[in-house]
């Protein structure tokens, strides 16, 4: 039985049973009792011993998990709680369905609990019945499996004592400098080497970690500088003291003392002290974690995967073993460097792949037909199955919690697709895979789960902001192939992709639509006696431009009406298909990046909407309806103003050459910033739920009504006037979980901020779009913040904002463009400490800018734009700066770039660098 089946349906059935005592659930069944009167089925009492049986199954689950017993009979078993938890799913999400539904179709009322109690009645008996038969048929199996164990049949761990193979790992490439630094590492080749070391090998599996320390272990030169040697394997679970006895026996050389097996850990610890005065210990471990709580001198070597050329390399010195230059035939070369492209760098799948297709007939069908079938062979074949279960060994590691959130990731996404963070977290809570934790929001819990599996090395970073924090992410294309699997077998997912798919699988419940509709298969007409095609799907989500794709799909939303997620990005849809509203159960719907100009009154429908995406749209007001949305938790408009404000007197038809970009940003700053209708203000406060409001059109009742809003996360607000300053301060300073604030200032009007007591504890980024009179007196608190975009800020000589920023302890980013009108700015010494990123742009006086010594000792990149006065040597100090890699100049006057000629950090900027710089929050 595989353990992950044990993981994953442990994991879903906790959930399930969260979810039976949510709110909308127990205020779908108070509205269909109501409706029934003295006929209605207690459905909260079954659904109360519903809860109970899946417990029970869940510690059940867990009990079978630990004695590692496997069989069919055990495998089946585990599948029929599976489907049946998810018929108890299906029911809930039905009364929620039913429950709601019934405000505009009292039709329902005389259906909803006859319908409702029959499905009931079936998910108890088929409940009943997987109880008798498990009773009936798994226990007398499993007393067998352990009456083997008790007589050898199963062995309990004991750790690895032999000496590695000297052979192994000689046909490794890249590896001479990781063994160079590790190996100066031991013999303390180093400044300050301490007498006892720890050094760990970190990175995801199948990096070469083991490989490399054993190379490094059986080094002859290493060892003649070591005494003794010890060399074990540690699995998950392990008994410490034989790990203990095992590196005695093998330091000392001599068999095990009789009495040492009766010593205590303290005993043998004290024992393993003697023997060992100066230590040198390697560690391999997927986990930053661990490799971080053991090294404290920061003696960790982050493996990285190999680059193209060796990884080539190395593939063709296995698959093409036999010939005398080992060097890949030119008709097999496309192919065979399309599968190397899979493995991307990962040493352990170059060389089962090119050991594997060392076999196989070199004719380039058979190798094409090998690249498109890769995930089947992951599967099947036992060579890359070896493989597949090494990769998959973090994944074995993760808490329950973490599974399926990692399988969510490599089912719905297309391969080598980039998942930004905040969009990854909306999807799990939307899917139900966040745990509740008391005091904190389900989008910061999962954001745990997202940094943990980042710690792990289970999710790839693909962009990091400046003070480090990972914004991207995403998955290995091989560990994605290898969770594909699992979902697909597990009935959590379909993908329609290039490979081909079928949709004739009803108990799918995520679905992602990687190909156009000409390309898909057609889907199965509804069978009287079956299930209806997708009903049981969940989430919905499209990686595709095909607007008929679409539409084909939601014309079956009778199917879906069960469904949490729909992601319609990039879809160029010009309306919201009126499908969409019957869509009674949606948690997440995102229009964004679609051609969409009008919200519909009917949103009101979608009772259970968390996130509303409309980022891109043409959508500029939103009906009054959207206040009815009581779950809500995110509302996500546009952010165009700040391109307006770009475009507004600085001719942008210069700073962008590409006709593409430049009719996209057209488009948008055709548009307006959204704004919610006069009579929806008063309901903004009932929206007590809301984390994020991004980006809405502000007026005087709209600032009063959102400091009711003292959850929010993030706020962002434009057209701002000056006689609202007052009452925005004060909405503010009652938002005291505020993360990211923007704040954009009517058109030739100043923000009045200076009566805002103190910011928000936790601020993390501000955006200030218009003009001061002064720098407001809070800054100086900002102390949490990491980002500051002050923009048309237009401070007077005698207001310089560099004194009240420059002891901002974690402030890593910094854009001033058109902010300060004087003529010198000085960057003081031991100031600015982490700032990383420094974007000057448009400051007409600006004449002198100075960097001392020792001032901005992390700064990384300067982006200078657009000072027409910042003459010859105005630019002083830049050779102060020891961490600068990156010196941006656009529309500077040339004095100072033949000033700059010769510096290898001067780079080529045409412009738009400077514009997405000064807008990287959006």
């Amino acid at each position: 039985m595989d353990p992950l089946a044990f993981a994953v349906l442990s994991n879903y059935l906790a959930c399930l049973s969260k979810d039976l005592t949510s709110a909308a659930v127990q205020g779908a069944i108070t509205a269909i009792n109501k409706s029934q009167g003295s006929k209605s089925l207690d459905i909260e009492h079954e659904f109360d011993n519903l809860r109970k049986e899946l417990r029970s199954m869940q510690c059940l689950l867990r009990d079978e998990e630990q004695r590692k017993q496997d069989s069919e009979s055990q495998a089946n078993w585990v599948e029929e709680v599976k489907e049946a938890a998810q018929d108890v799913e299906d029911v809930m999400d039905l009364i929620v369905y039913l429950g709601h539904g019934q405000e505009w179709d009292k039709s329902w009322n005389s259906q909803a609990s006859a319908y409702i109690g029959t499905r009931l009645t079936k998910v108890k008996e088929e409940f009943e019945n997987i109880k008798q038969r498990r009773d009936r048929y798994l226990p007398p199996l499993l007393v067998r499996r352990e009456e083997q164990s008790c007589h050898g049949g199963y062995q309990v761990w004991q750790p690895h004592e032999e000496m590695p193979d000297e052979t192994m790992g000689t046909d490794v490439v890249g590896m001479e400098q990781n063994e160079a630094t590790v190996i100066a590492w031991l013999l303390g080749e180093t400044d300050n080497a301490p007498r006892n070391m720890v050094i760990s090998i970190c990175g995801m599996g199948g990096l070469g970690k083991t490989c490399l320390a054993r190379r490094v272990y059986n080094d002859q030169h290493v060892r003649r500088h070591f005494d003794c040697f010890a060399w074990v394997s540690i699995s998950k679970t392990y008994n410490a003291e034989d790990l203990l006895r095992s590196i005695i026996r093998q330091i000392t050389g001599k068999a095990t003392p009789d009495e040492l097996d009766r010593n205590s850990s303290a005993a043998l610890l004290g024992l393993l002290k003697q023997c060992l005065h100066h230590k040198r210990v390697i560690v391999t471990t997927r986990d930053h974690h661990v490799a971080a709580s053991l090294c404290i001198d920061s003696h960790i070597l982050d493996l990285q995967p190999l680059p193209e050329s060796e990884a080539w390399s190395l593939f063709c010195k296995k698959a093409f073993w036999i010939d005398p230059n080992k060097s890949c035939p030119k008709d097999l070369e496309d192919w065979a460097r399309k599968i190397v492209a899979k493995c991307e760098g990962l040493p352990l799948a170059v060389l089962t792949l090119g050991c594997l297709l060392s076999s196989k007939d070199r004719s380039p069908l058979t190798w094409k037909r090998f690249y498109n079938g890769i995930g089947s062979e992951l599967s099947n074949n036992e060579m890359l199955v070896t493989m597949s279960r090494i990769l998959m060994l973090s994944y074995d590691d993760l808490p329950n919690h973490l599974k399926q959130c990692y399988l969510h990731c490599g089912s719905l996404f297309p391969e080598s697709h980039v998942v930004k963070k905040n969009w990854l977290l909306k999807l799990w809570v939307a899917e139900g895979l966040v745990e509740d934790v008391h005091g904190m929001t389900a989008e910061e819990v999962a954001e745990g789960y997202f940094d943990e599996l980042i710690l792990r090395t289970m999710l790839q970073v693909a962009r990091k902001d400046e003070s480090g924090k990972v914004k991207a992410c995403r998955m290995h294309i091989l560990m994605r192939e290898v969770t594909l699997c699992v979902s697909k077998a597990d009935r959590l997912c379909a993908v329609l992709d290039e490979q081909g798919a079928k949709l004739d699988d009803v108990k799918a419940r995520r679905l992602s639509v990687q190909i156009g509709i000409e390309k898909a298969p057609a889907v199965p007409p509804k069978n009287k006696k079956e299930e209806a095609p997708l009903s049981r799907l969940r989430s919905l989500l499209f990686f595709v431009d095909d607007q008929a794709s679409a539409a084909s799909f939601l014309t079956m939303s009778p199917n879906l009406m069960l469904l949490k997620v729909l992601e319609l990005r990039n879809v160029p849809i010009d309306h919201v298909p009126g499908e969409v509203f019957d869509l009674f159960n949606l948690r997440y719907l995102s229009l964004r990046d679609t051609n969409v100009e009008v919200l519909p009154k009917y949103v009101k429908r979608l009772k259970m909407l968390e996130t509303l995406d409309l980022r891109g749209t043409k959508v500029i007001c939103l009906p009054h309806e959207v206040a009815m949305l009581k779950e809500l938790r995110h509302l996500l408009m546009d952010r165009v103003y700040v391109l307006k404000k770009v475009k507004k007197g600085r001719g942008i038809i210069n700073l962008v050459s590409d006709q593409a970009t430049m009719k996209k940003i057209d488009d948008l700053l055709n548009q307006k910033a959204p704004r919610i209708k006069t009579d929806t203000i008063s309901w903004i406060r009932d929206m007590r739920g809301l984390l994020t409001l991004q980006t809405v059109e502000a007026d005087e009742r709209l600032i009063a009504e959102i400091a009711a809003l003292v959850r929010l996360r993030r706020l962002g607000l434009t057209n701002v006037h000056e006689e609202d300053g007052i009452q925005l301060c004060d909405s503010i300073n009652k938002m005291s979980q505020l993360l990211s604030l923007t704040i954009d200032a009517a058109s030739d009007e100043a923000l009045m901020l200076d009566s805002l007591p103190s910011p928000p504890p936790h601020l993390r980024k501000l955006v200030l779009d218009g003009q001061l009179w002064i720098v407001p007196p809070w800054f100086n608190l900002l102390s949490s913040l990491t980002h500051l975009y002050l923009l048309d800020s237009q401070l007077e000589p005698t207001h310089n904002p560099i004194p009240h920023l420059e002891k901002l302890d974690s402030l890593v980013h910094l854009t001033l463009r058109r902010a300060y009108n004087g003529k010198q700015l000085r960057f003081r010494a031991n100031m600015f400490l982490r700032l990383k990123s420094l974007n000057i742009a448009e400051l007409k006086c600006l004449s002198q800018l100075d960097m001392e010594k020792d001032a901005l000792p992390s700064l990384s990149l300067l982006h200078l734009s657009r000072c027409g006065n910042l003459q010859g040597e105005g630019l002083r100090g830049n050779d102060n700066l020891p961490a600068l890699r990156h010196l941006y100049m656009q529309d500077m006057p040339t004095s100072l770039m033949s000033s700059l000629e010769g510096d290898h950090r001067l780079k080529a900027s045409t412009g738009w660098e400077s514009i997405s710089k000064s807008m990287s929050w959006l």
